[in-house]
């Protein structure tokens, strides 16, 4: 209790809940060799509505689940989601924390020395409106391992690092960093500060699997397109990519698509496909991807979601994906039936 406290002496402005709201130690779990995920929000999993992602994941192939525990606004954790967790063990579920890293509203408001800001002093906001922290400042790496720290408390298997990279939208050339000195190359910051907190990590809880989202056009072109995720060298420091292979992401044009969402499967191969020579020194990496399962670009039907997770086999990666809809609304059809196993 000492040991968990002392952690947030430095974050006396960040409310969490006590520890003993916390679920009890369970002994070290095994990632499924497959892992076959949906995401749902922190509202999502304590709504009634909850109980239909549920009835998904007894029915289906799904073997795992993506929680939010950290929005821009702050983590959430309380008794409701550890009682939850059990509950999703109980039923032989991986279960991922999504983690958001650098978009950072809570921290910005609280800690403004650590946020973004304008020239003139005010907070810097992308055009989402949202703050963001310093990738560079120590004080922010803290912030995070302390709440993955106490995540683990609460029972997740796995630290799921989302905007963990430099702000991409927004006038970026206006922004002042209270601490990156804008010489280090943004994939040396992002890459330590991955490696540092897997390493804090897995001396926390040593059976902890650490992943990170990336831009799926990290995986087409071999540079950390301005924001700090550069593959080559982010493979080393966690152990799942999960890039974001949303085709109705892509521009016009990419791979030779006028609209590249209506080609789910051409897409999701052929970034996996490319990704595969940038990671040749890497072999030890899982590669999961997110998939789209909501309507941009083109409607996403069982089809179109059948076709990305065939382009992901087809690429020859077979760790599984994650299927992302923000609104939770999953397609059911696009899914195989869970397989009932009988002693006849």
């Amino acid at each position: 209790m000492l040991k968990v406290l002392a952690l947030f002496s430095l974050l006396s402005q960040t409310l969490l809940p006590p520890l003993s709201a916390a679920a009890p130690t369970e002994a070290a779990r095994v990632m499924p060799q497959e892992v076959k995920a949906v995401y749902v929000t922190s509202n999502m999993v304590r709504h009634p509505q909850f109980s239909h992602i549920k009835k998904l994941l007894r029915e289906t192939e799904l073997n795992a689940v993506v929680i939010n525990t950290k929005e821009p606004w702050g983590p959430r954790l309380d008794k409701k989601l550890a009682q939850t967790i059990k509950e999703l063990h109980d039923d032989g579920l991986w279960v991922i924390a999504r983690q958001v890293t650098f978009q950072d509203d809570q921290l910005a408001t609280t800690q403004p020395e650590l946020a973004l800001k304008k020239p003139n002093g005010q907070l810097w906001r992308d055009n989402g409106g949202r703050t963001w922290v310093d990738p560079a400042s120590q004080k922010v790496w803290q912030h995070n391992l302390a709440i993955a720290k106490l995540t683990l408390d609460y029972g997740f298997d796995e630290i799921n690092l989302d905007y963990v990279r430099f702000p991409t939208d927004g006038n970026t050339k206006a922004i002042v960093y209270p601490a990156w000195d804008k010489i280090r190359p943004r994939e040396d910051v992002i890459t330590d500060f991955a490696s540092w907190f897997r390493r804090q990590l897995k001396a926390y809880k040593p059976q902890v699997i650490v992943s990170a989202d990336v831009f799926a056009y990290t995986f087409v072109e071999d540079w950390d397109l301005d924001m700090g995720q550069r593959v080559k060298k982010l493979a080393s420091a966690v152990d799942v990519l999960a890039p974001m292979v949303y085709p109705s992401h892509y521009y016009g044009k990419n791979f030779g698509f006028t609209n590249p969402a209506e080609h789910p499967y051409e897409v999701v191969k052929l970034t996996l496909d490319k990704g595969r020579k940038l990671l040749t020194d890497n072999p030890q990496i899982i590669v999961r991807p997110w998939l789209q399962d909501f309507n941009m670009g083109a409607i996403y039907d069982a089809a179109k979601i059948k076709a990305q997770i065939k382009g992901v086999k087809d690429a020859g990666y077979n760790a599984g994906w994650m299927l992302w809809d923000p609104r939770n609304i999953y397609t059911s059809s696009a899914l195989e039936p869970k397989l009932k196993i009988t002693n006849n």
